[in-house]
C-alpha cells in the first residue's frame, strides 16, 4: 500500500500540467530549505494530492450549477463574474514569480487558511440558497459536497504541516464573514458566486502546489521508493 502510494505521489514528476521546467524548480530550491520527508509524510502527501485531483470536478462544476439557479444576469451563458474581492477570503490569483518563491510552510499555511476558513463561507451560501433557492436540490447536495471536502483538505494538509514541524495556528478575523446591513438579493447571489468561483480556483491551485512540491522532493521520493 505504502509503495503503491509512493508511486502515485512520484509519477507527478513527470507531469508537465503546470508549466514548470526542472530548472525553474530549482532555481527557486536550494539544500537548505528542502526538508527531509518521513515515508509517513510522502503517505500524506500522496492521499491529499488524490483527494485534490478527485474534487477538481465538483469544484468545477459547483459554480456552473450555482449561476444556474441565480437568474438573469448571473445565469446567462455569456454572463462574467466580476473581479469582486470578498473580506477575509483569500484569492486564489497569483503570478508565477510568487507561486515559485513560496516557502513550503508558507505554500502549505495559504492552502490551510483557505479550506479552514473556506467552510463558514460555503456554509453561509448553503444558507442563502436554501432560503433564495429552496428546490434546488442538486446546489445543495454540490455546497455540502465542497463543505465536506474542504474540511477534509485542511485535516490533511494540518497533519502534513504537523509531521514536518510546522504551526498549524491559525487566527481568522472576527467576523470572518462580514455580514451585509440589509438585505440585497442580488448582491448576496453575487456574492456566492465569487465564493464558489474561489473556491474552484484554489482547488486547482493546490493542485499545482502539490505537483511543485513533487517535483521539488522528487530525490527523497524516487529513493523512499526504492527502500
Amino acid at each position: 500500500m505504502r509503495s503503491t502510494a509512493l508511486l502515485t505521489f512520484l509519477v507527478v514528476f513527470v507531469s508537465t500540467a503546470i508549466g514548470l521546467t526542472m530548472a525553474d524548480t530549482d532555481e527557486h530550491s536550494t539544500s537548505s530549505d528542502v526538508a527531509e520527508l518521513s515515508k509517513d509524510t510522502i503517505i500524506l502527501f500522496s492521499e491529499t494530492q488524490k483527494i485534490v485531483e478527485n474534487i477538481q470536478s465538483n469544484a468545477g462544476s459547483l459554480l456552473a450549477t450555482y449561476l444556474s439557479f441565480q437568474g438573469a444576469p448571473l445565469s446567462n451563458p455569456e454572463y462574467h463574474l466580476p473581479d469582486v474581492k470578498i473580506d477575509n477570503l483569500p484569492t486564489a490569483a497569483m503570478d508565477n514569480d510568487t507561486f515559485l518563491s513560496q516557502t513550503d510552510e508558507t505554500r502549505l499555511k495559504n492552502n490551510l487558511y483557505f479550506y479552514s476558513a473556506i467552510v463558514e463561507f460555503l456554509q453561509i451560501v448553503k444558507t442563502e440558497q436554501e432560503d433564495l433557492n429552496p428546490f434546488a436540490l442538486d446546489l445543495t447536495a454540490k455546497l455540502e459536497e465542497a463543505v465536506a471536502n474542504s474540511t477534509t483538505l485542511s485535516n490533511k494538509i494540518s497533519a502534513i504541516m504537523t509531521q514536518m514541524g510546522m504551526s498549524v495556528t491559525i487566527e481568522f478575523p472576527k467576523p470572518l464573514v462580514v455580514p451585509y446591513e440589509g438585505s440585497s438579493y442580488f448582491r448576496k447571489k453575487l456574492r456566492g458566486g465569487v465564493i464558489c468561483k474561489e473556491y474552484k480556483d484554489r482547488v486547482f491551485l493546490t493542485k499545482r502546489d502539490f505537483e511543485f512540491l513533487a517535483k521539488k522532493y522528487q530525490g527523497q521520493l524516487i529513493q523512499q521508493q526504492e527502500e
